[in-house]
């Protein structure tokens, strides 16, 4: 007997009566099929995992690691250590100022007082008891003044003795400039690490005075 083929069979014809071995026979075939594609997919799984074993190996190729030449790794950013978390700078939360309660000593007191009320006019009492008072450091208009020291020559009838009064502490003779100011300079440039072009401005715009490339020489020796 000649087996149906279930392409050509059409929607009239009844399962029934094809019988249970030809159904048997599309079971079998069915499941063979669907053994061989698990296979397959498998063999392609396999397939899949060895090239991109081979594609990482690649990838982390360098010079370290293989005979390629170190040009091959290409410009790598360094990485920085992780800093720790530092300090907080600044004082801490409701930290008492050391300087809120003043400074120790005034050189000049100014009393700001109001005429007439601001809102309406009218004149004003002073509450007794209640003053507010603020303490300011502030720069003043000439930081530097310049002295000049007259000294008449002597001379001594008795054993002959000629010269004229010494100098004041950190002042030099033949020298312009004061031992605070040569102190002050010396810090710039010991501890504020200016090059003398730099101190030499610093000098000239903040303080007003000129300060020759010598005097500076002058100056950081004597410090």
């Amino acid at each position: 007997m000649k087996k149906p083929n279930p392409k050509t069979l059409s929607d009239e014809v009844n399962p029934e009566e094809l019988g249970a071995r030809y159904w048997y026979e599309r079971y079998c075939e069915q499941r063979a099929e669907t053994e061989s594609l698990k296979k397959r997919v498998s063999d392609l799984e396999e397939s899949l995992e060895s090239l991109s074993e081979k594609l990482r190996k690649l990838t982390q190729r360098n010079s370290q690691n293989s005979s390629q030449p170190p040009s091959s790794d290409g410009y790598k950013k360094p990485s920085r250590p992780k800093k720790k978390p530092g300090r907080k700078r600044g004082p801490k939360y409701n930290h008492p100022g050391k300087t809120r309660n003043g400074f120790g000593y005034v050189d000049e007191k100014v009393v700001l007082e109001v005429g007439q009320c601001p809102n309406c006019g009218a004149d004003l009492e002073v509450e007794a008891g209640k003053v507010k008072r603020q303490q300011v450091v502030e720069l003043v208009p000439k930081l530097v003044e310049v002295k000049e020291y007259e000294r008449p020559g002597y001379h001594c009838q008795e054993c002959h003795w000629q010269g004229q009064a010494d100098l004041p502490v950190g002042c030099q003779e033949g020298f312009s400039y004061g031992g605070r100011l040569s102190s002050l300079v010396g810090w710039l440039g010991y501890g504020g690490n200016l090059s003398w072009s730099k101190q030499r401005e610093v000098v000239k715009s903040f303080l007003g005075v000129p300060l020759s490339q010598g005097s500076l020489c002058q100056m950081q020796s004597v410090v």
